[in-house]
């Protein structure tokens, strides 16, 4: 059995597993950080959001380099009603998310495609055998074992698309619940990457945690066709 030692352990290398160990590389250089993700990369396959008002200036300069776009407005539509907000929103990806974390987290901080199989306080067993001695285990692989919670879901799919012109959007448009209702309340989510690359997500609030891929990819593109916008290539999905 192999051993490695640390100061922290940081199990999962998602949104927040990744945060702490930027704020913990940022504040405290000097500590030795151990980053474990399942995965083969950090922060998985998605594209995250936020307002500006959600954030103060220490989780802004946190957040410094992770953002790939920003609007000063963002577009809410209604079926009786359209609204042009003039609040900032911005765009983290995956993709920035690990190329960033890789940058700032020296080589040896970070272990991708391992599972924890258990964990202590101070101690994790990884699924290749080997066993990590830590002075502190940070748990950030999500809420498990929810049985005992009573509530809904927001479940998507959303698609980066790039197209054969311009989309014409020049903020994001949040929510557009003019289209049809299923399963719930239904709303599309746009993000305009360039004039030619856009990220359309087909979202609910519902009470059933099923979730029909197909039809919710096909539906993206019924939405598109109706805009006028024609998709030459999905470049990435999540779910």
């Amino acid at each position: 059995m192999t051993a490695r030692h640390c100061d922290i352990a940081i199990l999962g290398g998602g949104l927040a597993g990744g945060l702490v160990a930027l704020a913990l590389r940022r504040a405290r250089p000097d500590l030795a950080l151990l980053v474990i993700e399942q995965g083969a990369s950090l922060g998985g396959n998605h594209v995250w959001s936020f307002f500006g008002s959600d954030v103060g200036k220490a989780g802004r300069e946190l957040l410094d380099g992770l953002t790939v776009a920003a609007w000063p407005e963002y577009t809410v539509r209604f079926p009786s009603f359209q609204r042009r907000l003039k609040t900032s929103y911005y765009s983290i990806t995956s993709e920035r998310f690990d190329a960033v974390l890789r940058a700032e987290l020296d080589a040896a901080s970070v272990l991708t495609g391992l599972r924890a199989l258990a964990c202590s306080t101070t101690n994790v067993t990884l699924s290749d055998g080997t066993r990590v001695e830590a002075g502190a285990v940070i748990d950030a692989r999500g809420i498990r074992n929810l049985g005992h919670l009573t509530g809904g879901w927001q479940k998507f799919v959303g698609q980066r698309l790039r197209l054969a012109k311009p989309h014409g959007l020049d903020t994001p448009l949040v929510k557009d619940a003019t289209v049809e209702q299923h399963d719930g309340y239904r709303f599309i989510y746009c993000l305009p990457f360039s004039p030619n690359e856009i990220f359309i997500e087909d979202t609910y609030y519902s009470d059933s945690a099923a979730l029909d891929v197909p039809t919710l990819t096909a539906r993206i593109a019924d939405y598109a066709k109706v805009r006028g916008w024609q998709i030459v290539e999905v470049l990435t999905e999540e779910h």
